[in-house]
C-alpha cells in the first residue's frame, strides 16, 4: 500500500484502529522519520483519546486510558532500550485488556512476543510511504 502524505497516514491509522482488539500487539518498524509515531498517534486518537499524544522516545512507555476510549493503549518506543531484558522491568505486557503499540520492536529481541500485526513503513524519495502489513493473528 502507498501512503501519499501525513493526512493519508492519519486516515490509515483511523481505519486500522477500527480493526484492533483487546490484547493485540502491533509493531511499527521503519527508519527514523518514517511515520511510525504519526501512525501511532492517529490510532490512539481514533480509539477515543482526546488529549495530546507524544512520542515515548525518552519515557519509553506512555499509557492512554480514559473514559470513552474503545480500548486502552500502551505505546512504547524501544529505540533507547539497552537490553531486551529491560522489557520485563517496564511492564510492557502487564495490560492485557488493551492494545500495545511498539516502535523499534527489533530492540526488544526475543523478550518481545510475536506481534498480532507487524507494520513496516518505508519512505520513498518522493515523500510517500510504502506500508507493508503482516497479520499474524487469527480472525474470529
Amino acid at each position: 500500500m502507498i501512503i501519499r502524505d501525513e493526512q493519508a497516514m492519519r486516515r490509515f491509522g483511523g481505519k486500522l484502529a477500527q480493526q484492533l482488539r483487546a490484547g493485540d500487539l502491533v509493531t511499527l518498524t521503519g527508519p527514523l522519520g518514517a511515520g511510525k509515531t504519526v501512525l501511532a498517534k492517529s490510532i490512539i486518537a481514533s480509539l477515543g483519546f482526546h488529549g495530546d499524544v507524544s512520542s515515548p522516545t525518552f519515557a519509553i512507555i506512555h499509557e492512554y486510558d480514559e473514559p470513552g476510549m474503545r480500548l486502552p493503549v500502551v505505546h512504547a518506543d524501544l529505540y533507547r532500550l539497552n537490553d531486551p531484558q529491560e522489557l520485563e522491568e517496564l511492564g510492557l505486557f502487564d495490560h492485557h485488556d488493551g492494545v500495545v503499540l511498539v516502535e523499534w520492536p527489533s530492540k526488544g529481541g526475543s523478550a518481545l512476543r510475536s506481534p498480532d500485526l507487524a507494520i513496516e513503513i518505508l519512505p520513498n524519495p518522493d515523500g510517500s510511504r510504502v506500508i507493508e502489513i503482516e497479520e499474524k493473528r487469527k480472525r474470529s
